[in-house]
């Protein structure tokens, strides 16, 4: 039988490994089933539920990937999403251990419509987003945003020497 490795986490920083004696016992404990390169898909499905914070490195070499396409329209896509300020129902899910202060987040709903990928949907149909997937579109977005940017300087710079004849 594999020794599952064990970490407690606070902060995203691992306090301590394989419950060593000097350990914060007030931190949660993570079993992640025995997974030595953590993997965000597999932790993913164990701490579904817990609001923690994850240094997460994930297999982005080219090589590791097939079916690569361009994220396409990524301004478009962004904007079809709202930021919102919120306060959750902590008393209504006490399980999900939700901070009580206010938060700032997106709806998984409005997520879903538009990059499904970063949505993942448990067992009692709740929906959750996966913030990080959020980055390639806000890059394609940037990206968009300096094309109009871009050609908006040319035409202000040939109108400019309209202006001066």
């Amino acid at each position: 039988m594999t020794d599952k490795k064990q970490a407690y986490y606070f902060g995203g920083i691992e306090k301590c490994v394989d419950d060593k004696s000097n350990c914060d016992k007030s931190l949660k404990k993570y079993d992640f089933g025995g997974i030595e390169e953590y993997n965000l898909q597999e932790i993913e499905k164990e701490i579904l539920n817990d609001s923690i914070y994850l240094d997460v490195f994930a297999g982005s070499d080219k090589r590791f990937k097939t079916d690569i396409s361009p994220v396409s329209d990524g301004l478009k896509s962004i904007l079809n999403l709202n930021a919102y300020k919120f306060s959750y129902k902590t008393e209504d899910f006490p399980e999900n251990n939700f901070d009580s202060s206010e938060q700032i987040g997106v709806m998984a709903q409005d997520v879903e419509k538009v990059f499904p990928q970063a949505v993942k949907t448990d067992d009692n149909g709740y929906r959750y987003v996966n913030y990080a997937m959020l980055t390639p579109g806000l890059i394609e977005a940037v990206k968009d945003l300096n094309s109009i940017v871009v050609q908006q300087g040319e035409l202000i710079k040939k109108l400019q020497e309209q202006l001066k004849k």
